[in-house]
């Protein structure tokens, strides 16, 4: 039995920006998450291998000055290390999610793990994760033309997709969570010509993954930021979301501020942003596992091998397969 995918697009857009090529990074990415999915959903990710144009890569790595993608070589050992996290999520199946409270300790205890070397492990990572991210943002904040070329991509994907009658969701991973959130801002309040006629256009859902969104310091970089104390306090959010879901890894410095109720889910809950029917439509899922190990080579031999901030390990989470699988089967109301 096929699945009838004809008005479905998945929208991904990465986050720091060194990368692979955009056709390995799309594919690691494509293939991360069918593999999620297939563990619950056999024929439905055969409904994706067969129609691969539903997902669409919104990548703005090359739009920022001296991008050189990853070779070749540390592509292909990349993506031996996304086979590890796609064994390990259909191997134990829906124990791959951490949970939250007392749980943590006794999840990694049951895997051989301890938790504080695993935690300590992964702040050995904050300094290269946390330069390169900080950098990044900084060239977005200071220069709006590169700015505009990292949005664009994502824009554009979302203007093909409404125009073609299809109902986007928007997967976002680190600093691609905020530049998606500023695309959705716009999309929802500017009138200039390519905003004005999609103002009434939603995405189904958005998911940020490795977010920074918390931090102070990033929602002062967004759009909304110039409309805080405004009289139509909804122009301070995006106002065409469906269904808003957070992912925060244990162990992510980028993701630190990992609780969106406050900060978003709340207020616009207030303002009636989200459809009528509240349930379900935004939630936090918080202390998850990411076994992502990152490729050895001359550098960092003799490093922690793990970051929890990794977007591979994220696209196999079991609660975020199962909700994608929904929207695609046309369960979400």
């Amino acid at each position: 039995m096929s699945v009838d995918l004809s008005n479905k697009k998945i929208i991904m857009i990465h986050g720091l920006a060194a990368k692979p090529p955009p056709e390995i990074a799309h594919e690691l990415w494509r293939r991360t998450l069918t593999e999620n999915i297939r563990v619950s959903h056999r024929l439905l990710a055969r409904s994706l291998e067969a129609h691969p144009d539903i997902f669409e890569s919104a990548y703005w790595a090359n739009m920022v000055p001296h991008h050189i993608p990853d070779d070749a070589a540390y592509s292909k050992l990349l993506g031996q290390q996304v086979d590890k996290v796609i064994a390990e999520r259909r191997e134990i199946k829906d124990r791959f999610h951490v949970g939250t409270g007392e749980k943590v300790s006794g999840f990694f205890k049951d895997r051989g793990l301890d938790l504080v070397k695993l935690l300590a492990g992964a702040l050995t990572v904050k300094d290269d994760v946390m330069t390169r991210f900080l950098r990044e943002t900084e060239l977005y904040d200071k220069d709006q033309y590169i700015a505009d070329q990292m949005r664009a991509p994502l824009e554009n994907a979302l203007r093909r997709a409404w125009d073609e009658g299809r109902e986007p969701i928007v997967l976002g991973h680190s600093m691609g969570t905020f530049i998606g959130y500023d695309v959705l801002w716009r999309f929802s309040h500017r009138r200039t010509v390519g905003f004005g006629n999609y103002n009434k256009r939603r995405v189904k859902m958005f998911i940020t993954m490795g977010s920074p969104l918390g931090d102070e310091s990033v929602r002062n970089l967004l759009f909304a930021r110039h409309h805080e104390g405004h009289s139509l306090r909804q122009r301070q959010y995006p106002t065409n979301i469906d269904f808003w879901h957070n992912y925060a890894c244990l162990g992510d410095v980028v993701a630190h501020h990992k609780n969106f109720h406050d900060i978003f889910y709340a207020p616009m809950r207030e303002l009636k942003l989200f459809p009528a029917n509240k349930k379900f439509r935004s939630i936090d899922y918080v202390g998850l596992h990411n076994p992502f190990e990152v490729v050895t080579h001359a550098g960092n031999r003799k490093r922690e091998k793990r970051n929890p901030h990794k977007s591979f390990g994220y696209l196999a989470q079991p609660r975020l397969g199962s909700w994608i699988a929904d929207y695609l089967l046309d369960r979400l109301r």
